[in-house]
């Protein structure tokens, strides 16, 4: 699908970035019970810049995984989360009363009145944050919402008359339960990627994993190993390689790899027709850049650049669809489409 020696020299050159990343893909799993699939999703996440959001009740540990990522890489200290300011993060819990200053920043009144012209009170705000994390994400006023559209989309904020750049890197959100009403789809179709969480089984090996892993990761002090403090920038400078690749007509959508697009191809059709999504047009290109970038990760992480020349796409991406791309969940039609990915493969 795309030239395969640039998906090698891809996870060639930024093998350290990955090595970097992988480690902390690690040691989150190993904090964490039964949440590999959502650690997954989140490396996903950090390394295309596509907006994750976390579909699950209160308590299954959305907010703690992602501080436990910004702890990782040097954004907040876990164990005093207000020791020092650190504009890198933004986090809040949106309701139907928040109002786009607490966002944003109120403006300054008597600034206002000295200079007679509106002065944001901006610093630490979320347009300075590298990493953005919004729990109940839905709640939030139409204001609020519509703010986030261009956020979101075009990295921009809207602020009166002008459009100020932001410092986002990634964006995370969470919700007990995803919307219905048109009004919000807008917002939860810009979520490209989605992960539902759950309550641990009744069953006692789920148990005793989750009060293993719980019970340290909520009373005990985390130790200071390394902190990745560079891996945002690392992970930008990957990205505009793809761009450059791109721009160069290096990194384009070939005609081979015809199994793929067959692949695909039924993965959407079955997505239709169970309504499970409509997979968009946007949504398809952008799930394609997610996809590339799994692979290269993936080659790097294994090792794999090393000794093959022409790396492809393959059944491991097709199967990223039903795992984190539909609107809704369907256990049994999912696994129907990761068998059939394999199969084309």
């Amino acid at each position: 699908m795309f030239n395969p020696g640039v998906i090698r020299q891809l996870a060639k050159d930024h093998y350290q970035t990955f090595m970097k990343l992988q480690a902390v893909e690690k040691r989150l799993k190993a904090r964490f019970a039964d949440m590999d699939e959502v650690v997954d999703a989140l490396i996903l996440s950090v390394t295309s810049g596509e907006p994750l959001l976390l579909v699950g009740p209160p308590g299954t540990g959305k907010s703690r995984l992602i501080r436990a990522f910004c702890g990782l890489t040097g954004l907040l200290d876990e164990d005093d989360p207000g020791a020092k300011e650190n504009g890198d993060y933004f986090e809040y819990l949106l309701t139907p009363f928040t109002e786009p200053g607490e966002l944003f920043g109120f403006y300054d009144i008597s600034a206002a009145m000295e200079k007679k012209e509106l002065v944001r009170m901006e610093k630490g705000m979320m347009q300075h944050a590298k990493v953005v994390y919004l729990d109940e994400v839905f709640n939030g006023s139409s204001a609020i919402l519509n703010s986030l559209l261009a956020f979101m989309n075009e990295r921009v904020f809207h602020d009166r008359n002008r459009r100020v750049g932001v410092a986002l890197q990634c964006l995370f959100a969470a919700t007990n339960h995803v919307p219905e009403s048109p009004e919000l789809r807008a917002i939860f179709d810009r979520f490209l990627l989605r992960c539902h969480l759950w309550n641990a089984i009744a069953k006692p090996k789920a148990i005793e994993q989750l009060l293993h892993k719980g019970w340290r990761e909520t009373y005990s002090h985390h130790p200071k190993t390394e902190i990745f403090h560079d891996l945002f920038k690392r992970l930008e400078v990957f990205r505009l390689h793809i761009k450059k690749f791109t721009d160069s007509q290096l990194l384009i959508m070939a005609e081979k790899n015809t199994f793929f697009y067959k692949g695909l191809a039924q993965h959407v059709e079955a997505a239709r027709s169970y309504e499970l999504s409509e997979m968009s047009n946007r949504r398809l290109v952008k799930m394609i850049h997610v996809m590339l970038i799994h692979r290269v990760y993936q080659a790097a992480c294994s090792g794999e650049f090393k000794h093959r020349k022409d790396i492809e796409l393959g059944a491991d991406q097709l199967a990223l669809l039903p795992r984190y791309f539909l609107d809704r969940e369907d256990e049994a039609v999912e696994r129907q489409m990761v068998t059939a990915a394999h199969e084309v493969s």
